[in-house]
């Protein structure tokens, strides 16, 4: 019993979907790898510190805001450790902190994870997307070339 031309068009097509799939899936996942082994989640120091800011957001933001001579005294009156260390880091790491205070004021300790399945899912769509467009117009130049 032969396949008609229509049989084996939809055979081939069938195939290009499926190699869209999965390697949707694996470009997906390679990039959503790449980026979590080149990003790795926050140390158990930086969670604290992200925590401790999303909880007192206010009172840091305040005592980032001060001039320098009421950042001392606020300093020497606070009791939590983290406004001596503050008086203590040098510019550049009072800019890091400063950044991070601003990237935590709404932080859940699990919120890396969610991102990366996010970019995977972002990847995944993206990348599936574009194999089913290159599957479409090779549908269509197909179908018009003469007979």
């Amino acid at each position: 019993m032969e396949e008609t031309p229509q049989e084996l068009d939809d055979k081939l097509d069938r195939l290009v979907g499926k190699i869209s799939l999965w390697t949707s899936l694996f470009l997906a996942t390679a990039v959503t790898v790449w980026y979590a082994m080149a990003n790795p989640p926050d140390s158990d120091e930086l969670k604290r510190m992200r925590l401790f800011f999303k909880e007192n957001a206010i009172q840091v933001g305040e005592f980032l805001r001060l001039p320098y001579e009421e950042k001392v005294k606020a300093a020497k009156k606070a009791e939590h450790p983290f406004y001596q260390t503050y008086m203590k880091a040098s510019e550049v790491e009072k800019g890091k902190i400063s950044k991070i205070y601003h990237e935590s004021i709404d932080y859940t300790p699990y919120q890396y994870w969610f991102n990366i399945f996010g970019l995977w899912m972002i990847g995944f769509s993206a990348f599936w997307f574009i194999g089913l467009m290159i599957q479409g117009v090779v549908n269509l130049v197909r179908q018009q070339e003469p007979v």
